[in-house]
């Protein structure tokens, strides 16, 4: 477990600054593990090679004087390699090679092209003098994409283009290749846009290394990577590109920035897991970024910080990459007390990582493909528009009411199929998804019916509402003390659906019927059927990830997640209380560690929480915020054949318990 601070230039690039720091870091010697310099300030994509030759210089005295004070794990972080955004560009030199181009032929101002022969002649110039400056690491940022350089989708340009049509055989213009992208029937050419993005990264990663590792083999290289749920434009190969870069370190990305909306970093820890699971198994150093950019101290309490860090090592990190400094110039003296909260929680981060640093988190997995780009029907000619992201993270609200997610399929217990996102599967990886648990909202239902595998779902979509309409359950035993109650989501102020569903089976059973708000019984919306596959299927056909916090909708959703996962839901909280439950588990699930989080202001009281299926039958602990154990009683906790039941007096709000068996 490790801590590693990334340092912005106003910090070390004024010799009174740097020792400002210095000092600063000095006095907390004891939470500083690993030390970064960023490159640059701005986001701008150019630097002039003679200027930043001089940084480096000043780059290589810094770390040689935080080596002489005892900080031997010192490097540089390379913000720029291609430019993030369009930022100070009207102030700096304009780029002076080809930019990245959207689409429709528009220049971005800021960021690169990274195929033309001129830019990767710069860059190579340019992470060699980075690695001739001495670092023990060098990062690479996550501006090493294909989207978002300020053009939202690249690039088009005529090299870009050139590659395209030598490797297939064509001779498109740029207005050609992107109508057939945009096409009804451009699903080959997708696939073959989404592989060229994932090549042109790998060559400039590969690039890269063998610039930094010409200079000196020793220097450990780190890349930063993007969600999934932004968009998989760029293929997401991770295992690809991290081979390419010879990279051992890495840095999950996605943003949480302030703590306005504190559950939001729950959805960031999904996402850092997601591409944790996508990593090569040689990538053994992982950090979680910590930031409220642009570096204002009081965007973020000190006790969210904690809590968020805290989590993030729950998601499969092993370390906290700290980028939370002021950027302007002057002293450092607001951030002692977030230098404090980071020293007393090492003990218990340490304990954390050295009792389930290995193991996979439990849970069910919400499915997203990092070929769901390449895949995905367009029927409406426009590609070039993220729907990923409109659907794909719908379901990390299910943390929000107890029930345990995990982004690794493999170790998942069941899956979650929303929207659009079947498309980025095949026939044959949906047909293994139906062979086990699936939970499906309306629209996935409808591609799966449009894939010939509406059968194996136990029905199809008969009328689609969206408004005046909401839910009652019906008398099946699965509803148990609920039959007959009602949600209504209000569709029609939160844009929601609700799918009349048509069984196509006798053994489906129906758990919600729609309502009219003039009564009138509409039919079937919730369903479960197992199929001939041995799968269970679920669709919720009402407003399925929208205002379900209720104890009603609470308790249904959990009883068809057990159902799903043939009683194997692997933490069940028997209160209607916003605990969010993270588990991780020994690939034999004897051993595993919980972390149960309190995301509510209000105190939860007394609750139990139940685990399944955990073949250790010795003590349980308790892991304590000072990163020391206690047995607890035998008053406190009752293993059966199946199950570990834990009574938990409260957890107070915003705050977390810890238990574990090894």
């Amino acid at each position: 477990m490790k801590l590693s601070f990334h340092i912005i230039v106003p910090r070390y690039e004024d010799e009174q600054q740097f020792k400002q720091l210095l000092s600063f870091l000095l006095e907390h010697k004891d939470c500083v593990d690993e030390i970064a310099f960023f490159t640059d300030y701005w986001h701008h994509g150019y630097f002039p090679l003679e200027d930043f030759s001089k940084r480096c210089e000043i780059l290589e005295d810094r770390m040689v004087r935080l080596r002489e004070h005892g900080f031997t794990n010192v490097g540089i972080n390379v913000l720029d390699t291609l430019g993030h955004l369009p930022e100070a560009w009207d102030w700096l030199p304009k780029l002076p090679y080809q930019a990245a181009m959207s689409p429709d032929g528009v220049l971005s101002k800021s960021s690169f092209c990274p195929n033309s022969n001129e830019y990767r002649a710069y860059i190579a110039t340019k992470y060699t003098l980075v690695a001739k400056a001495k670092p023990a690491i060098i990062w690479v940022e996550d501006d090493i994409r294909m989207h978002s350089l300020g053009v939202p989708f690249a690039c088009f340009c005529a090299e870009c283009v050139r590659i395209y049509n030598h490797n297939h055989q064509t001779a498109l213009t740029r207005e050609q290749l992107v109508s057939e992208l945009n096409s009804l029937d451009g699903g080959i050419a997708r696939t073959r846009w989404v592989e060229q993005n994932v090549r042109t990264i790998e060559r400039l990663l590969e690039l890269i290394e063998e610039s930094v590792h010409t200079v000196d083999s020793r220097i450990e290289l780190g890349l930063m990577t993007l969600a999934l749920g932004l968009t998989t434009y760029a293929g997401s190969d991770f295992k690809r590109w991290f081979k390419a870069l010879k990279a051992v370190k890495a840095r999950p990305g996605n943003g949480f920035y302030d703590d306005n909306q504190p559950f939001d970093f729950v959805k960031k820890i999904h996402e850092v897991n997601r591409q944790v699971a996508h990593y090569p198994d040689f990538v053994q150093d992982i950090q979680y970024e910590l930031e409220n950019f642009p570096f204002q101290r009081l965007k973020k309490s000190i006790h969210i910080t904690m809590l968020e860090c805290t989590v993030s090592i729950m998601s499969g990190v092993n370390g906290i990459a700290v980028d939370a400094l002021k950027q302007e110039e002057g002293e450092l003296e607001e951030y002692h007390a977030l230098m404090r909260g980071f020293s007393k929680n090492i003990p218990l981060w340490t304990a954390m990582d050295e009792i389930a640093g290995k193991y996979k988190n439990a849970g069910l997995y919400p499915a997203l493909s990092a070929s769901f780009e390449a895949k995905r029907s367009v029927v409406n000619g426009k590609w070039f528009e993220n729907p990923a992201g409109e659907s794909g993270l719908n379901a990390y609200v299910l943390s929000e009411i107890g029930i345990p997610l995990t982004m690794d399929g493999s170790s998942a217990c069941a899956t979650i199929l929303t929207g659009n996102l079947p498309e980025g599967y095949t026939t044959d990886e949906l047909i293994i998804m139906l062979s086990g648990g699936v939970l499906l909202d309306g629209r996935a239902l409808q591609i799966l019916t449009e894939k010939g595998l509406g059968a194996y779902c136990g029905v199809s979509i008969e009328q689609i509402y969206d408004n005046g309409i909401y839910e009652r359950l019906t008398d099946d035993p699965l509803n148990g003390e609920h039959q007959g109650e009602e949600r209504d989501a209000r569709t029609a102020v939160f844009n929601g659906l609700g799918y009349i569903l048509k069984p196509l089976h006798e053994e489906v059973r129906i758990l919600s019927r729609l309502i009219s708000y003039t009564k009138v019984d509409l039919g079937p919306t919730t369903s479960i059927y197992e199929n001939t596959l041995g799968g269970r299927v679920a669709v919720q056909g009402y407003a399925p990830w929208d205002n379900i916090h209720s104890e009603v909708k609470r308790t249904q959703i959990m009883q068809i997640c057990d159902w799903l996962s043939y009683g194997r839901l692997p933490v069940i909280i028997d209160s209607c209380i916003k605990v969010v439950p993270f588990l991780k588990q020994s690939p034999d699930e004897s051993s595993w560690l919980l972390m149960l989080m309190n995301a509510s202001f209000d105190d939860t009281e007394a609750f139990v929480a139940k685990l399944r299926y955990s073949e250790n039958k010795g003590p349980v602990f308790e892991l304590l915020a000072d990163g020391s154990s206690i047995e607890l009683p035998d008053s406190v906790y009752r293993i059966s054949a199946e199950e570990i039941h834990i009574s938990i007096d409260n957890i107070n709000g915003w705050r977390s318990r810890f238990f574990y068996q090894r």
